[in-house]
């Protein structure tokens, strides 16, 4: 009789599991925000230009000899811009340290006080991007933000519009797209 009430009660949950799984799938709320996440980093017609570039977490200097991990959100001036400041993001990096160096950052009470950071590192970042030819002020706004945020999440995510992705993804989908137009220019 137990052993009957065991399969029992494991049968009921694999039940109840299943009925919940399948009303997920048939509601089309749901099935609608799953197919955007699906489409929202993929090549082709769907990718759209992410608003905010987010930088792979580095170790920076702070006060007292010692590093901490920090990690940059940039804001660019336009959306043409993206791809030119991903292809400097390792210049980007080196003028974060070489600033960072100079003047570390502040710690209070044992957690990192990133006032001014982005101020001190907005003029040298767009020293860095601009050029003559596509413009000198590419970058418009830093975010900084304490410790190492993984890819595409942080509090820049919970800002109304905004899509972020890393530097890896941007390039590899404005590759795959100008692949795909010059296959249609060929055709």
């Amino acid at each position: 009789m137990i052993e009957y009430l065991k399969i029992s009660a494991r049968t009921a949950t694999r039940a109840v599991f299943s009925g919940l799984l399948l009303i997920s799938l048939n509601n089309p709320a749901l099935a609608s925000s799953a197919k955007k996440k699906e489409n929202s980093n993929t090549g082709g017609n769907e990718w759209v230009m992410p608003t905010h570039i987010q930088l792979v977490p580095m170790m920076v200097p702070v006060e007292g000899r010692r590093t901490a991990p920090i990690t940059l959100y940039l804001a660019a001036t336009n959306k043409k811009f993206v791809v030119n400041i991903c292809n400097y993001a390792p210049r980007i990096r080196d003028a974060v340290l070489n600033e960072l160096s100079r003047s570390p950052v502040h710690v209070k009470g044992r957690k990192l006080d990133l006032r001014g950071v982005p101020d001190k590192l907005l003029k040298q970042m767009n020293r860095v991007v601009g050029n003559k030819v596509i413009g000198r002020h590419q970058i418009k706004k830093i975010y900084v933000v304490a410790g190492n945020v993984r890819m595409g999440a942080g509090k820049i995510s919970r800002v109304p519009a905004a899509r972020i992705d890393g530097c890896e993804n941007i390039l590899r989908s404005d590759l795959e797209r100008e692949k795909a137009e010059a296959a249609k220019k060929a055709k």
